[in-house]
């Protein structure tokens, strides 16, 4: 029968040593509630139970402390709580969070399209980076259906065009083009936002001459 040799008791957790093995690292609780002291002689079963609980309950400590840092996919989690834990561990974990409605891939996503991340970029390298992420492709579909490719375009085109006033045609409108598509712009919606950015940005620099051969 399983002896416990030693428990170290820190800042709410437990390092409990059973027999020679390496010392396991359990929340206090586990350790008050199944009376785990120095000493103790343990059932096997007992012991396994303990060790399960306890693990399972540290899982869903460490999955809380990543979400209050910052909202994660249920991918990331995942991945931040596989460095530490079993693959039954962290399953009951990131089940616990999704019960608990702190972790939703469908609201991650629309607040991701909803935010910063998404200004100047269309919706096929908004839905790209949200599989990166690990987001359902329907999910990451839905989350990109509200969003207005044409005023982005615009926007990143006219911004984008300023930078390319020294640039000699056809190179700048290819340049520009070619900027619009890695941003996620359909070929016609780029086409339209770099004809307007290009023609606003030659009618500026027009009035630009022309004041400045008003003022000579």
């Amino acid at each position: 029968m399983p002896v416990i040799v030693d428990v170290q008791i820190k800042r709410g957790v437990a390092a409990v040593s059973i027999d020679s093995d390496d010392p396991v690292i359990l929340p206090l609780e586990t350790v008050v509630l199944h009376r785990l002291r120095t000493g103790t002689h343990l059932p096997r079963e007992q012991w396994s139970e303990a060790l399960s609980e306890g693990r399972r309950l540290l899982a869903v400590r460490k999955a809380l402390d990543l979400l209050s840092r910052r909202q994660r996919t249920e991918r990331e989690l995942t991945t931040g709580l596989a460095k530490a834990f079993q693959p039954d561990e962290v399953q009951h974990a990131v089940e616990r969070m999704r019960s608990l409605g702190y972790l939703d891939d469908r609201a991650w996503a629309k607040n991701y399209v909803s935010g910063p991340r998404s200004t100047g970029r269309g919706r096929a390298l908004l839905k790209r980076e949200l599989g990166l992420k690990g987001v359902a492709d329907a999910v990451a579909a839905s989350a990109v259906a509200e969003h207005d490719d044409r005023t982005e375009a615009h926007a990143a085109a006219s911004k984008r065009a300023r930078s390319l006033r020294s640039v000699e045609e056809p190179k700048r409108s290819r340049r520009l083009y070619d900027f619009l598509r890695r941003r996620g712009f359909s070929d016609t919606v780029a086409r339209e936002a770099m004809s307007a950015a290009l023609a606003e940005a030659d009618s500026t620099a027009a009035a630009l001459v022309e004041d400045a051969r008003i003022e000579a």
